[in-house]
């Protein structure tokens, strides 16, 4: 039996895609690496576990084995102003997981390959000393050299680390549904959707799994009391009011990151605890896993010298994340703020829009590529926000 070291090089505080990935990376660079999770795997976690072709690429060969179901289409719906799209491609867009078993099947990847993996071990404060970080928890102390926050939206080690809240949180509502009629399941099971103008600046959707449906909304106004009866009158709209089990969770998801670096001496931010998520699709597990990764470099390639690592870590985040999220941002406030110029949008050039939102999916482009193009929609759709007063959209 290994012995655990007396201090760690990293601790990772939290056991999902981005604390997993990071974990991982760091110990097959021959790190001691502490991952303490709060809960005993597996756990359930709120998310549609919709894997996008791009962060499905960067997970371990061995993540095909928790695929439910993987789907080639996605549809694009805008039922009021019947507008339909499908999105295709040869190979998946989409691999649908259940994050119980997706989370568990990497933490133990991890276990396998060195980590020390601590269950049901909730971290109540951190102190960030000269030399180590202390990390006191419900269980025992620890120490490391370095320690990354990947405990998500909550994150208690951001806090205790000094950094402020989250500046933009998403209210999202999930049911997991278990048709009673096999017809319910058949109708909907085709391919992935997404419905708009179902919920002021948000959107509503349905993902098939291997024998239920996760179907949910979500608002980008961070108050949005009528959550609920918008999700019911989705389902009725679907059919699914029919349907027999159904298990509801909430969450909030952050479409911004935390100001300032997301690094601070001895403490790095990963995943949704740093804030990384793409504010147009609501998916965070693609920054999750890459910036569970990058963190991961920075701490290898600065040789754990706290003049390095930091630095490091913000470089390449702004090199590969920040500004594609600033980009995104940007086009956020255009889809879900400028609904009228969004349905005109969607009118007149709707199939290429979902056909470049394809290609972010698929990791074949980025937001900020664009944006630095000189003719395309979103530099029509740019200046057309600009003078909401003067533009009447048709219909």
């Amino acid at each position: 039996m290994a012995v655990r070291p007396t201090c760690f090089d990293t601790a990772v505080i939290g056991a999902g895609p981005a604390g997993c990935a990071a974990a991982l990376a760091l110990a097959r660079a021959g790190q001691a690496v502490l991952l303490l999770e709060q809960a005993a795997l597996p756990r359930y976690k709120t998310c549609g576990g919709g894997v996008l072709a791009r962060a499905f690429k960067l997970l371990p060969p061995i993540a095909e084995s928790v695929v439910e179901c993987s789907f080639n289409s996605v549809a694009l719906n805008f039922p009021d102003h019947n507008l339909h799209f499908v999105a295709t491609r040869p190979r998946p867009l989409v691999y649908m997981t259940m994050r119980a078993d997706l989370d568990c099947l990497l933490a133990r990847s991890a276990q396998a390959a060195g980590v020390q993996l601590i269950e049901s071990c909730r971290v109540q404060r951190i102190h960030v000393q000269a030399q180590a970080v202390e990390i006191v928890s419900d269980r025992e102390r620890y120490r490391a050299k370095f320690v990354l926050a990947a405990d998500g939206v909550h994150s208690v080690t951001a806090k205790a680390a000094g950094w402020p809240d989250l500046p933009v949180l998403a209210p999202a509502l999930e049911y997991e549904v278990y048709p009673a009629a096999g017809e319910d399941f058949a109708r909907l099971s085709q391919r992935p959707r997404f419905d708009f103008n179902r919920i002021d600046a948000g959107y509503a959707w349905v993902f098939p799994k291997r024998g239920h449906l996760s179907a949910g909304i979500l608002s980008t106004q961070r108050v949005c009391p009528e959550l609920r009866t918008k999700l019911a009158e989705y389902l009725r709209e679907l059919g699914l009011e029919r349907s027999g089990k159904t298990e509801r969770h909430g969450s909030l998801i952050p479409l911004a990151p935390r100001r300032g670096p997301l690094a601070r001496g001895r403490v790095l931010l990963a995943g949704d605890a740093a804030g990384l998520v793409d504010p147009i699709t609501a998916e965070g597990i693609s920054h999750a896993i890459l910036s569970g990764q990058l963190a991961a470099a920075a701490l290898t390639e600065g040789r754990l010298d706290v003049a390095e690592v930091g630095p490091r870590y913000q470089a390449l985040l702004e090199q590969h994340i920040l500004g594609e999220l600033r980009a995104a941002r940007f086009l956020a406030r255009l889809l879900y703020h400028h609904p009228c110029i969004r349905n005109c949008a969607f009118r007149l050039r709707g199939q290429q829009l979902c056909d470049f939102v394809t290609q972010v999916i698929m990791g074949e482009t980025g937001y900020r590529e664009a944006l630095k193009q000189p003719a395309n929609y979103f530099k029509f759709l740019a200046r057309r926000s600009l003078r909401p007063k003067s533009f009447q959209p048709h219909g």
